[in-house]
């Protein structure tokens, strides 16, 4: 992939059973979501493996519990977190040094990498056993390695359903959370651990639909914007924005767009003069990035500052990991809603 949300060479895109975690996603665009079996069922065999399932188009077989896995992007960690596993991971790859404060604990277990993007060689240095990773750029040349190339050495992947794709394909189907709570099975399932995933599943479930305004929302535009100011990279239909507008009764000013992030004049938004501007807060540095830099800028640019949502300082700050799909999803309904409320745009 290329950036968004979450990690970004380039700016294109956007990264309570512990209190604030929702997954990662799972588009049925990608093909194979619902694509999964049993690789083996041998009841002789210890803990239920091997397991395997479809992902992605590649089928993964992980034959012995999971000791020594690896995490590339946010996303990825936060879910192993939690779910409990830092003892059974040897290494995690980041953007920033950001985690959810309830999972600071089990963090500390694991032993980061200097780059969220690591070279391939320092990875196999681990002595992984699994790697499971957000961004379909995590297997590049760019990235770490092709994905093939950890499958040859006998070291089993997992790539997050949503990014199969990869962030530039053209997006036909958009991410539910059913999709979010599918992902959270598999990898609870490739570590054995179904039980914690269908209790983090299930208090997602019961937070996402207690969040959701009883009233007032379905009259809201909203217009999420990620990062750069000439050409700011707005949330198209099907990615998490998406999912938290649906969630709370709102519209996307821009679910037109087939794109995760497409680059979005600001003429352009000032035609469709959303009712709210959701702001991701980065601490990249970068141009736009954090929700001060954002507001400087659509307080003084001429054409910005005419937007009615500007006017009347109608802003929602989201970090910007929560803008992608993860286990922050969830947070960010109940951010939203608890924002659309503190507006008067909502009860």
């Amino acid at each position: 992939m290329v950036s968004t949300p979450m990690f970004r060479p380039t700016p294109l895109r956007p990264a309570a059973l512990l209190s604030g975690v929702l997954l990662l996603g799972a588009l049925t665009a990608c093909g194979d979501a619902d694509a999964r079996t049993d690789a083996g069922s041998d009841p002789s065999t210890a803990g239920g493996y091997p397991v395997g399932l479809a992902n992605c188009g590649v089928d993964v077989e992980v034959t012995r519990p999971i000791e020594r896995a690896v995490a590339v992007n946010q996303p990825a960690l936060e879910l192993l977190l939690a779910l409990g596993l830092g003892d059974r991971m040897t290494g995690y790859a980041i953007s920033d040094d950001s985690v959810l404060p309830e999972l600071e604990e089990e963090r500390a277990k694991v032993k980061p990498f200097a780059a969220e993007f690591p070279s391939f060689e320092s990875v196999l240095d681990r002595d992984p056993d699994f790697l499971y990773t957000t961004f379909d750029y995590t297997f590049t040349d760019e990235g770490i390695a092709d994905r093939e190339r950890f499958t040859g050495l006998g070291v089993p992947t997992y790539q997050s359903p949503s990014e199969c794709a990869g962030q530039e394909a053209e997006v036909k189907k958009a991410l539910t959370l059913q999709d979010q709570y599918d992902e959270i099975t598999d990898v609870a399932r490739l570590f054995g651990v179904e039980d914690k995933g269908a209790a983090l599943v299930a208090d997602l479930q019961d937070r996402a639909a207690a969040a959701k305004p009883a009233d007032g929302a379905d009259e809201v535009t909203l217009a999420w914007w990620y990062a750069a100011t000439k050409s700011p990279y707005i949330a198209g239909c099907c990615g998490a924005p998406g999912l938290m507008t649906r969630a709370v009764g709102a519209t996307n000013a821009f679910e037109e767009s087939d794109q995760y992030w497409p680059e979005i004049g600001w003429e352009s938004i000032l035609d469709k003069d959303p009712t709210v501007l959701v702001l991701a807060d980065l601490g990249r540095g970068g141009d736009g990035d954090s929700a001060k830099a954002k507001i400087a800028f659509l307080e003084s640019d001429p054409v910005a500052s005419r937007l009615t949502a500007v006017k009347e300082k109608r802003y929602i700050i989201l970090d910007g990991t929560t803008m992608d799909p993860s286990i922050r999803n969830v947070d960010g309904i109940e951010q939203l809603a608890a924002g659309l409320r503190k507006l008067g745009l909502a009860s």
